[in-house]
């Protein structure tokens, strides 16, 4: 029999954009993932994207083939809302939202669309211009200020920096203290405001805090909307559901922190202001990038967006779907006591070694939101800056040289995976390793047995990443033995039981 739909690589970077799409040579996307597994990468690229496991590329061959098995009894467009509305009751009941007022779930490609929705539904609400208020682009998705700033020619964005020109993190209350001046001044001016909180950005920040987003919420009622920028999906559901209770709107994706492909996001929106909203007329805007089967039943969308299907975002959510379904099933004290394991060696990793500097992450405070405080607490982005030795100077390296690390780190043996680097201050630049929903399930397998094997993983791929910053300039280091590296005429001695664990391939 031959196939109906495209082969199941080929769905999962289909109804994307272009930053999905594997390029003809490498096989790999924009992200440096390609659309196959990859068992052998050590990938503790999060933060960005990860490739797909082999668990997850079954689970979505699986939903491949019984789409195909069913398309010749139903359209695509009956097929795709049938699985939309399957995994909206999945994504709550793994989410532990099922004693709550149902939220909305409007499913999209990417979370750039999610912000676009959210921006055009604040101004469907208002009526008025709107002003959305984001930190600055630095820390956000790619696309998401230019995506808002488009979205309506009433709608216009302002954005906060949080770090200073060093790099340092800004005071907490400084950041408060601009969000509530530019979002009250734009009330005065007469605009709506939509207030996007992100929990957490790219170098693991929450801003502004949410006891600011309460407090203005507080003062500016119904003339503020707050949209939670999750989309890293690093928050406990504990959190999620507190977001929801205060009628926060929710962004997520399945493709950070889940570890699903690119390209696979989902906004909650609560019960009463999705009940609101859906009393009001629907935005003809979101056409161009929403279909019928995007948004719950109960929203008035029928002659405005098409009946159409986009199997692509629904085999990368089934992936998704499958590596936050073996998450849940960890014990939340399994999590929280593997986590503080790995933060302790990194932090220790990269606090004593001379080719590493950890880029500052402030402590993650929800507790206004969530008293007892749960796994999300602790950091699971680590951002660093790599230097390169020179006799005895050290040199941190520049943007263009921590570009041709990152793309390197994928091909040279062992096979690494970063998160993608980022700018921080006014001329700095780090990469950043992470943990992921996968690499936690794997570390907690067997009652923890494998936690030493993932922690020593990311010290290899610390290694690598010196390695290339360094042109191979190093001697062999061994677990028991001083850890040396050879500058010339000159060896430094960084010895330390915090980097034992340090194995550099000869170059």
């Amino acid at each position: 029999m031959p196939h109906i739909l495209p082969t199941t690589q080929q769905l999962l970077v289909m109804g994307g954009d272009a930053r999905i799409a594997p390029d003809a040579r490498s096989g790999v996307n924009r992200y440096g993932c390609g659309s196959l597994p990859d068992p052998e990468l050590r990938d503790f690229a999060s933060s960005t994207a990860s490739v797909i496991s082999t668990a997850a590329f079954q689970a979505a061959d699986a939903l491949r083939i019984r789409l195909e098995n069913d398309i010749p009894h139903h359209t695509s467009a009956m097929l795709y809302q049938r699985e939309l509305s399957r995994m909206r009751e999945e994504l709550l009941a793994l989410c532990a939202l099922g004693d709550l007022p149902d939220p909305d779930i409007v499913f999209a490609a990417s979370g750039t669309d999610l912000h676009r929705i959210a921006a055009q539904l604040a101004h469907a609400a208002s009526g008025r211009p709107v002003l959305a208020i984001m930190v600055d682009e630095a820390e956000t998705g790619s696309g998401v200020f230019a995506a808002i700033n488009a979205t309506h020619p009433a709608t216009t964005v302002a954005t906060v920096p949080l770090r200073e020109a060093d790099g340092t993190p800004r005071r907490t209350a400084e950041i408060d203290a601009e969000f509530t001046a530019t979002a009250e001044q734009a009330h005065a001016a007469g605009y709506h405001v939509l207030l996007i909180q992100t929990d957490i950005s790219k170098t693991g920040m929450i801003a502004p805090s949410y006891d600011c987003t309460a407090a203005l919420r507080q003062t500016l009622g119904e003339n503020l909307d707050v949209l939670i920028d999750a989309c890293q999906f690093r928050i406990a559901p504990a959190t999620l559901r507190a977001c929801l209770a205060q009628g926060y709107t929710v962004a997520l994706t399945g493709s950070k922190f889940v570890g699903g492909p690119s390209f696979s996001g989902a906004l909650l929106i609560p019960a009463l202001p999705a009940t609101r909203l859906r009393a009001l007329p629907f935005p003809r805007e979101l056409a161009t990038f929403s279909s019928v089967a995007d948004w719950p039943d109960s929203w008035p969308v029928g002659g405005i967006l098409k009946a159409s299907g986009n199997f692509g975002l629904l085999l990368r959510w089934e992936a998704a779907l499958c590596e936050l379904r073996a998450f849940r099933a960890i014990p939340d004290a399994d999590i929280g006591r593997f986590l503080h394991n790995f933060s302790d060696a990194i932090q220790a990793r990269l606090a004593d070694d001379p080719a590493l500097s950890a880029v500052t992450v402030p402590e993650l405070d929800r507790s206004v939101l969530v008293p007892q405080p749960g796994w999300d607490r602790i950091q699971t982005i680590f951002p660093f800056q790599l230097y390169r030795i020179e006799l005895t100077a050290k040199h941190a390296l520049d943007s263009a040289a921590t570009q041709r690390i990152y793309r390197n780190l994928p091909i040279i043996q062992p096979r690494c995976q970063l998160g993608q680097p980022v700018g921080y201050g006014t001329e700095r630049t780090a990469l950043r390793i992470c943990l992921s929903a996968r690499l936690i399930a794997q570390a907690t397998e067997h009652d923890g047995a494998n936690a030493l094997r993932v922690i020593d993983q990311a010290h290899s791929v610390l290694d690598q990443a010196i390695y290339l910053a360094n042109s191979g300039s190093f001697k062999m280091c061994r677990p028991d033995s001083k850890t040396n590296f050879t500058l010339g005429a000159e060896t430094l001695d960084t010895t330390s039981d915090a980097i034992q664990h340090r194995r550099i391939a000869q170059g």
